[in-house]
């Protein structure tokens, strides 16, 4: 009974610090060392741990900053203690590859023997937690747990509160990156701004004395403003164009690099009869049978490529530790076989092979060669997805204007805008493509992605970046009809009259010019098409005209 009250007690502690750390300012403003002193604080107190710290990962990777750590005996905060990676290497590796360590004898504990003499001693440890930090596949650090001067067997409830806690810095370091993104977009915002505002002056100081002026100019002024508007826009675009044309560019030549590099150490370790695999494994096993049977369990662990959940991790653990020990093997081999997509149904499907002297070699040698191919197949796909970025950049970024019209693919033209925005969709945005099969059609396909561009942009603005984007194609005789819908608040009824007009714009000033619905008509009546819209509160649908063919 009283255990059961303790982890009560426990569980209510636990709750109250993640409630408090994830409702404080500094994990929206992204204030990293002032939220690490919160948790550190809470959870020395709250827990009755000696120290809690907070260990952050450098740029490259190679050494872990400590942020904070709070020793409760002494109530005092201390930081600035780095560990090196070419001085712990193999305690570095753990962090990579786990989602904790949780050292209950530490001075037995190999992922933590590293730390003995220059830390856990000087220090008076006896039990260490590590929940390793990630936002997404980036290792982002580590919280450590650590009590002094007494036994500790860390419970499944802590691993879980560390890792809960961790997502918590992970977060306020996101938010973090983020606000200093939005400090600098506010600061090119600013100066756009400023730009707007003088250009705006010049066009009204013009725009009086042009009144006062003949027809004859007027009608020449009215040629230049053209003029101007649609330079100012091929000069930015033209910038833009060959920055990230020459972004994706440099991008793609290492992407390429990898690939070619990971193929060629694919075939060499796996496929070649030449590899150091197949000369490894027909040493340890002469008999074919039993090489056979060696290649049958690589494919199933290869299809077994998975994360587990914490709990699931301790309890597959416990499995494997007891077979091992059973088959004369050191129980902290698990680890390995975990991560490799082991368990206990496989060891067992394959007992005819995993028997003998030769055990531990074959295990071995299977952790190895699994360790390598996960490598090769993660690098595999972020080249893949790296590559589908970079081509879509390189298509967006060609602004030469076409002297003639081309056969253009409009799915393959508005999907090159939609995957520069992706990131919108994955978020609050639900996006719906519903596209007929349409021929390719005659047009500039440069102007028709800026076409794309405004409008999809506009409508995303309009919904704040919430809500429901319908993009429909279909034919309709000799014409294609692509209409662009959102679930914003609408276009007053009052503005409606005035929203293709050069300069005019609802928008807040420096967020929009008040050209895109201009540029988008000019566009479309460059390929002797229409458009039109409808909108209410709720809903706001701009359709495309567009014929197949363009009629000199």
């Amino acid at each position: 009974m009283d255990s059961l009250k303790l982890e009560l007690n426990r569980a209510r502690i636990q709750q109250t610090i993640l409630a408090k750390v994830s409702s404080h300012p500094s994990a929206r403003s992204g204030d990293i060392q002032t939220i690490s002193q919160l948790i550190t604080k809470s959870v020395a107190e709250g827990l009755e741990i000696e120290r809690v710290g907070v260990w952050l990962f450098n740029d490259s990777k190679n050494e872990l900053v400590n942020v904070d750590t709070y020793i409760r005996s002494a109530g005092i905060h201390s930081s600035g203690a780095i560990l090196k990676e070419n001085e712990f290497r193999e305690e570095f590796h753990y962090l990579v590859n786990e989602k904790f360590v949780d050292a209950n004898d530490p001075y037995t504990d190999p992922r933590t023997k590293g730390f003995i003499d220059t830390y856990l001693i000087p220090n008076g440890i006896t039990a260490m937690l590590d929940g390793v930090i990630r936002m997404g596949e980036e290792l982002i650090g580590t919280l450590c747990f650590e009590h002094v001067n007494k036994k500790h067997m860390w419970l499944e409830d802590e691993i879980i509160f560390c890792s809960q806690l961790g997502d918590q810095i992970s977060l306020t370091i996101s938010n973090q990156r983020k606000n200093k993104i939005n400090d600098e977009l506010i600061a090119r915002e600013n100066e756009l701004k400023e730009l707007n505002e003088s250009l705006e002056r010049l066009v009204e100081e013009r725009t009086k004395k042009l009144k006062l002026a003949n027809d004859e100019l007027e009608m020449t002024i009215t040629s230049l403003k053209k003029a101007q508007n649609q330079l100012v826009l091929s000069e930015k675009l033209a910038s833009l164009g060959q920055l990230v044309a020459g972004i994706a560019h440099e991008i793609n030549n290492p992407i390429a690099a990898i690939q070619s590099s990971a193929e060629n150490l694919k075939e060499f370790l796996f496929e070649s009869e030449l590899s150091i695999f197949q000369k490894e494994l027909k040493e340890l096993l002469p008999d074919l049978t039993l090489q056979k049977r060696f290649l049958e369990l690589i494919q199933i662990l290869r299809t077994r490529i998975e994360i587990i959940s914490g709990r699931d991790r301790m309890n597959r653990r416990k499995r494997l530790e007891v077979w091992l020990q059973t088959n004369g093997i050191p129980d902290t081999f698990a680890y390995h076989l975990i991560d490799a997509g082991f368990d206990l149904d496989v060891l067992e499907s394959f007992r005819d092979l995993l028997c003998g002297e030769r055990l531990e070699r074959i295990l071995t040698l299977l952790v190895e060669e699994i360790t390598v191919y996960q490598s090769l197949h993660i690098m595999l796909l972020a080249v893949e997805r790296a590559s589908k970025m970079t081509f879509a950049l390189k298509n967006f970024a060609r602004f030469e204007i076409s002297k003639n019209p081309i056969q253009v693919n409009l799915k393959e033209n508005i999907e090159t805008v939609l995957t520069l925005y992706q990131n919108q969709f994955k978020k609050n945005v639900k996006l719906v493509k519903e596209f007929g099969d349409v021929p390719f059609i005659e047009g500039y396909p440069e102007e028709l992605l800026h076409l794309w561009t405004n409008l999809i942009y506009n409508a995303l603005q309009a919904m704040s970046f919430q809500g429901k984007l319908i993009i429909q194609m279909k034919l309709e005789g000799d014409t294609v009809f692509v209409s662009v819908e959102d679930s914003g608040p609408g276009i007053p009824l009052e503005i409606q009259n005035r929203i293709f007009e050069p300069f005019f714009t609802t928008k807040p000033l420096g967020e929009g010019s008040g050209l895109g619905l201009d540029i988008s008509r000019k566009i479309v009546e460059r390929h002797l098409g229409s458009i039109q819209f409808v909108s209410k509160p709720g809903k706001t649908i701009f359709t495309i005209g567009l014929p197949v063919r363009i009629t000199n």
